[in-house]
């Protein structure tokens, strides 16, 4: 007869260890080699009731908290463990896949103590980690245990409503709060945490990139080294977005953006939020945005909509020859019309190069129409706006502004290309003329500040402008 396995029990003293120190669990339970700013982080959750990160991209703050559930969970009883962020998807395939992993790594005792689900992992009843979704703040209320950690991953994300609702837990026995993300917004509690760390009670803790090992040349397995972010990527990201844009401060600098919405075109907060929202509205308008190349170094792009959902946005080289981008519009045209029906109203920057439309249109489709658009034309409102540049613009900015009169942007589009309109949009400043109306700023302004062309965020602005052909939806 088959003898059951046993498990033997550590010595007291070292469940106590492993229980005050979160860093050593990760070393003795996964195996795991930690890095400064790991430890750091896993340190500070052992000690401090409340701890807030603010990171770059690429530095494993998800793979850290995922560490940090496991432990608090294995070495309490009863515990429980509440893990949320701004979506859904990003319970799911973010935290939660990075926990699973390392269930998966853990040592036959650890793993013997539960079952690993795919938002849930289970000691016993009253005694589990889960992931919520952030759509209900009545989700996070009347949980109550002797043993209680929540962990907010891209807390910048997180509506206030549901930190309120956290907040009416912890009030008795042990707590932990464990609030991750990049420093995206200048709104809510994971900013307030920052600038009011010792009234709100939390060990703050930045990780920018140049901290990490591929930068400092801390010595770390290569296994390491190789998921942290490289200075090549860094590189990169300053030429693609500016060294000096809000994205890189906060995916790179790991720093919460300098402006907010009274001069900031578009807050990165606000971006962020579109990607993270289903398109809402019945509106099913078709319209397309083409934005021409003004110098080689510039990129021609290319961005489509229906209703109030960004779908696609994909860009070429500006060196590009005025025949190939003519070309590659009409069948991302065409593509558009296959995919999402018509008619389709395809709005075409002619500032540049004029002779672009005339190309398109000389090639009819039916159900495609080209309209021209000049960025410096008269507004068509020019009581509110000097021209039609920055009349297109602002209206972009108020779709983008949660609580206007029309649904909000959804981005549903994905890539390299909506990175950089988030940098591009929310880069941008703006200021007034002498009669008050809005004055964003120009191209050149923004290259002289280190930034690249907006030709993404221009492309976009052009496929949401109202238009001359208001019959065409008909």
């Amino acid at each position: 007869m088959a003898t059951a396995t046993t498990h033997s029990q550590p010595p007291p003293h070292v469940i106590r260890h492993l229980r005050d120190n979160a860093d050593v669990f990760a070393e003795k339970v996964f195996g795991d080699v930690l890095w400064s700013k790991q430890r750091e982080v896993l340190q500070s959750v052992s000690r401090h009731s409340r701890t807030a990160v603010k990171s770059a991209h690429g530095v494993g703050k998800s793979w850290v908290a995922a560490h940090a559930v496991i432990w608090f969970l294995a070495t309490r009883r009863p515990a429980e463990v509440l893990t949320t962020a701004p979506t859904w998807r990003q319970v799911e395939r973010i935290l939660w896949k990075e926990i699973k992993l390392a269930w998966g790594r853990a040592v036959p005792d650890i793993q013997a103590l539960g079952v690993c689900l795919t938002t849930e992992l289970k000691f016993g009843d009253g005694h589990a980690a889960y992931g919520l979704s952030t759509d209900d703040p009545g989700r996070f209320q009347g949980i109550h245990s002797p043993h209680l950690m929540v962990v907010v991953d891209e807390a910048a994300g997180v509506a206030s409503s549901i930190f309120d609702a956290i907040a009416t837990l912890g009030t008795g026995g042990e707590y932990r709060e464990l609030l991750i993300g990049n420093p995206t917004s200048t709104d809510g509690r994971f900013y307030a945490a920052f600038q009011n760390a010792e009234a709100l009670g939390y060990n703050c803790i930045s990780i920018p990139a140049d901290e990490t090992p591929n930068f400092t040349g801390e010595p770390v397995p290569h296994k390491v080294a190789r998921n942290l972010v490289t200075p090549q990527w860094v590189a990169e990201r300053a030429v693609e977005w500016g060294a000096e844009s809000t994205l890189y401060r906060a995916r790179v600098d790991a720093e919460f953006p300098d402006g907010d919405e009274d001069n900031i075109l578009v807050p990165l907060s606000w971006v962020q939020a579109a990607c993270d929202r289903k398109p809402m509205g019945s509106d099913t308008k078709r319209q397309m945005g083409l934005d021409v190349a003004r110098f080689g170094q510039d990129a021609c792009s290319v961005a489509g909509r229906v209703g109030y959902d960004l779908c696609l946005l994909e860009s070429l080289p500006g060196s590009t020859g005025t025949l190939e981008v003519a070309a590659w519009a009409r069948n991302h045209a065409l593509a558009f019309l296959k995919r999402h029906g018509g008619p389709v109203l395809v709005c075409v920057d002619e500032g540049y190069n004029p002779g672009i439309v005339d190309i398109l249109r000389a090639t009819p489709d039916d159900g495609i129409r080209y309209e021209p658009v000049s960025f410096g034309s008269t507004a068509s409102d020019t009581e509110q706006h000097s021209n039609r540049r920055n009349e297109m613009l602002w209206g972009l900015r108020e779709l983008f502004r949660s609580g206007n009169a029309e649904p909000d942007i959804a981005i549903t589009a994905t890539g390299p290309c909506v990175e950089r309109l988030k940098a591009q949009v929310s880069s941008m400043r703006f200021g007034y003329d002498a009669r008050l109306r809005p004055k964003v700023e120009s191209k050149d302004d923004m290259k002289k500040r280190g930034l690249p062309s907006p030709d993404e965020g221009d492309a976009v602005a052009l496929a949401f402008a109202a238009t001359s052909e208001p019959d065409m939806w008909l």
